[in-house]
């Protein structure tokens, strides 16, 4: 079914003729046209009041025009911008005054037909740049987030608060996945005009179970706002000064809305630093934000949980990913072969697509063994890459806590259970399971009168043997 392009065609024309008859108007608040992605980016460009901003792009249409249909362009420059009277016009036109508004109508609707296109043109160079500034996508198809992705869109489109929100969740779970999904549905329903991304990661687990770094990762406050400035800001001459360039920044994210997307929070130094800053250049920009680490202490932040894949979508998961990899006897596996490993590896898509990444070399018995012993370098470097910063982190009261977590049941437990189990005090766990949830390492499941806890199944694999070798 084609789409209905008669309805906003028609709108657009009602809108450039009210707009012709506004050029002079004293009402400098006036934007008809600022739905039009021409309108935002002359507006960025240019500056001014909204009835400056629409009358420059009427004049350079209008002088567009001229090139293939000077008669009309000079008519509507006549009779709009010089203000000529409809009976001068039929004068010099040599036609009835009754013909004049023949005239005006066919030099509008040649007017509207070439901002349309320059609209579409616009709007599809616009797309193509935003979309430059993405890192290519880890994925064909995501699947089991569906209804936080509408969540996030409802987020980030809603022009009010909150202006930081967070993607929270251990490491692969798909925190960044998801976030490029929200960015590339927001380019592609034209929702966005202005975008940037900036990472703090310094090293990526590739599927064939190696750790690779990254080069000049933004490990500090400044080097992180330094990278914003280049990429929305990349006239500023190096030599600006630092309160200066700042400054121009703040202007630019507080007079026109961007979605800017800050990856692997947690790697930054001084991020308690950080906030406060974004705070400063938010509104109408939104910030989205992918951490391991769940800021609760922080104020005006929304949190956006990943929870891993249920097992109906982990298999798909497997699937999918084996069809794409060619390992046909694996796509077309029975949900019996395949549950051994969601059991190990539990709904985390990183371990998932590992798992169907190492079946091109290995039985998939000796791959599920291999992870649960960490005896292989693939193995080692998954525990490595999700879990080393944040075992690091904790103190010695909060790692017995997280090694009690494996004796209790898979679907949670209490703080009193897990107390017991874990030889602590019922205040001590309640501190150390703060840092824990904070972390992402345990979850925290129930509603408002009752919460219980578990963890990951990949967390509980994890705990069997790896982490042994790190204490």
């Amino acid at each position: 079914m084609q789409p209905n392009r008669a309805a906003p065609y028609s709108s657009l024309r009602r809108t450039v003729h009210q707009a012709l008859k506004n050029w002079h108007s004293t009402n400098e608040e006036t934007a008809l046209l600022s739905n039009l992605y021409l309108y935002r980016s002359l507006q960025r460009q240019e500056g001014g009041s909204p009835r400056r901003v629409t009358n420059l792009v009427l004049l350079q249409a209008i002088e567009r025009l001229s090139a293939t249909y000077e008669t009309e362009a000079r008519f509507l420059q006549a009779r709009f911008l010089e203000r000529e009277p409809i009976h001068r016009l039929a004068n010099r036109l040599n036609v009835a005054e009754s013909t004049v508004y023949v005239v005006q109508r066919q030099a509008i609707n040649r007017l509207v037909e070439l901002l349309h296109r320059q609209e579409e043109e616009a709007v599809m160079s616009q797309k193509a740049r935003l979309l430059q500034r993405l890192e290519p996508p880890t994925y064909t198809e995501l699947l089991g987030i569906e209804e936080q992705l509408e969540r996030l869109v409802q987020l980030i489109t809603t022009p009010a608060a909150p202006w930081l929100v967070a993607i929270e969740g251990i490491g692969g779970i798909g925190k960044t996945a998801l976030a490029d999904a929200l960015l590339r549905r927001l380019i592609a329903e034209g929702r966005v005009d202005e975008l940037a991304w900036v990472s703090a990661r310094q090293q990526r687990f590739n599927l064939g179970g190696g750790l690779d770094p990254v080069a000049k990762p933004a490990l500090t406050s400044d080097q992180l706002v330094a990278a914003l400035i280049k990429q929305l800001l990349p006239e500023l001459s190096t030599t600006t000064p630092v309160d200066q360039a700042l400054a121009t920044l703040r202007s630019r994210l507080q007079t026109t809305q961007h979605v800017i997307l800050i990856d692997n929070l947690e790697t930054l130094a001084d991020v308690e630093s950080l906030t406060p800053t974004l705070h400063n250049l938010a509104n109408p920009t939104k910030f989205v934000l992918t951490s391991r680490h769940s800021l609760y202490s922080e104020p005006n932040l929304c949190h956006l949980r990943v929870a891993e894949l249920s097992r109906p979508v982990a298999l798909r998961l497997i699937r999918q990913e084996a069809q794409l990899s060619n390992l046909l006897e694996l796509a077309a596996a029975s949900d019996a072969d395949l549950l051994p490993i969601f059991e190990t590896v539990g709904g985390n898509p990183l371990a998932l697509r590992l798992v169907v990444g190492q079946a091109h070399l290995y039985a998939l018995p000796s791959i599920l063994y291999e992870l649960k012993m960490a005896q292989s370098g693939p193995a080692e470097n998954l525990y490595e890459f999700i879990y080393r910063k944040a075992w690091e982190r904790l103190d010695p009261l909060s790692r017995q806590a997280l090694l009690a977590m494996p004796l209790g049941n898979p679907a949670g437990e209490d703080i009193e259970y897990l107390a017991e189990v874990g030889d602590l005090a019922v205040g001590e766990l309640r501190t150390a399971l703060s840092k824990l949830v904070t972390l992402n390492l345990v979850d925290a499941r129930g509603g408002l009168h009752e919460r219980r806890y578990t963890i990951h199944s990949l967390t509980r694999t994890f705990l069997q043997q790896q982490v042994a070798r790190w204490f």
